[in-house]
Parts: structure tokens; C-alpha cells; sequence
């Protein structure tokens, strides 16, 4: 019987260094990155209607994203496993992520990285972008836009940890410590994760 192709799903709040372990991730297990904001981009220069909707700020529906994330999986072939950053972002996505779960007969874990709203706040009020040789703050860093950006977390992706726990696997990470810290604790509870389903 063929071996399941692995599926991580990775997802934090604001200032929890996701994409950082995603990327570190991915290299020590040489697996295939979907980031949901970088495929919607470049899905959206040969899609005029889309290019409009991320254009005009509007939310890309679920339906559509299901159809982007499958299409995507398609022009894939060759590659079987394949971490997940920004998708499933809610409820209703999470219950299309099940579908393409059962299509492709995927064995899946969550990698939950835990960092209380103070820690969030704090990092992300230290984040800047060089601009011209200047320290700039990234806009959506600014302080009203993280409370707001938390608070949505908080409402619509923080409830995919009990969908985790109920449907597949979760794998909680303590994202306090130092990055290298995080890396550490993340690649252990995922090879624990990968032997025990070999």
C-alpha cells in the first residue's frame, strides 16, 4: 500500500514568526510551500477578476480559494507533500481543506505556534522595513491595525486548533522563545509526528 503524502497546515497570530518556520520548515523536509497571499498574486496577473478583487481589498470567497488551492495542487503533480500558510484562515475553508483532504487521501497535522497578544504586540511594534536607507514601520504593524488584525484572529483562525484536535492531528509550539528556539521544538515534534505515522 502506498505511502500517505503529508500535509502541514501552519498557523499563529500576528508576530509569531510563521513564515520563518514555514520556510525552515519546508527546506529540512524538501517540501513544497503553498502561502495562500503569494499563489492568490501571482494566480491574479493571468485573472482579471481576481487582479480586481485583491486590487479593490475585497475577500477572496471560499469557494474560490478551494478552486485556487485544488488547481494549484493539480499543476503540482510532482510533488505529493506540502505545507500550508494561510490556508485553511477559517471555519469555512477549513471544511473545504477537508474535502481535498479525502480527494488526495492526505495524512495531515496542524503546527499550531502559541504567542500571547503582549508578545505579539511588542514584536510587531519593532518590525521595520528599510526604505531608502531608513528604518520604516510596515503600515498593518501599526498599533490599532495589530489589535484589529489579532482580534480577527482570535475570531476566525484561532477556532481551526479544536478542528485540528477533532479531525487530524495537532502539533502545539510554544512561540515565546528565541526563533532558533521555536525551529528547534518544531522540527522535533514533527519528525515524533512523521515516525509515528510511518
Amino acid at each position: 500500500m502506498p505511502k500517505k503524502s503529508t500535509i502541514f497546515v501552519v498557523f499563529g497570530p500576528q508576530g509569531s514568526g510563521k513564515s520563518t518556520q514555514v520556510e525552515r520548515l519546508a527546506t529540512r523536509l524538501d517540501y513544497k510551500v503553498f502561502e495562500a497571499g503569494e499563489v492568490l498574486r501571482k494566480r491574479a496577473v493571468i485573472d482579471e477578476d481576481l487582479h480586481q478583487k485583491i486590487k479593490q481589498g475585497v475577500l477572496v470567497s471560499d469557494e474560490t480559494m478551494l478552486d485556487i488551492v485544488d488547481q494549484y495542487i493539480l499543476e503540482n503533480s510532482t510533488t505529493s507533500s506540502y505545507i500550508f500558510d494561510g490556508y485553511p484562515r477559517n471555519l469555512n475553508q477549513f471544511d473545504g481543506f477537508m474535502k481535498l483532504v479525502k480527494k488526495y487521501d492526505w495524512q495531515v497535522a496542524g503546527i499550531f505556534i502559541n504567542l500571547s497578544n503582549e508578545s505579539a504586540k511588542i514584536r510587531l511594534s519593532t518590525r521595520f522595513q528599510i526604505i531608502d536607507g531608513q528604518k520604516v514601520m510596515r503600515e498593518d504593524d501599526k498599533p490599532d491595525v495589530v489589535g484589529h488584525r489579532l482580534d480577527v484572529f482570535k475570531k476566525e483562525t484561532l477556532p481551526l486548533k479544536n478542528k485540528f484536535k477533532e479531525n487530524y492531528q495537532l502539533l502545539e509550539i510554544d512561540g515565546e522563545p528565541p526563533v532558533d528556539e521555536v525551529t528547534t521544538q518544531i522540527s522535533m515534534t514533527v519528525d515524533r509526528f512523521l515516525d509515528v505515522g510511518n
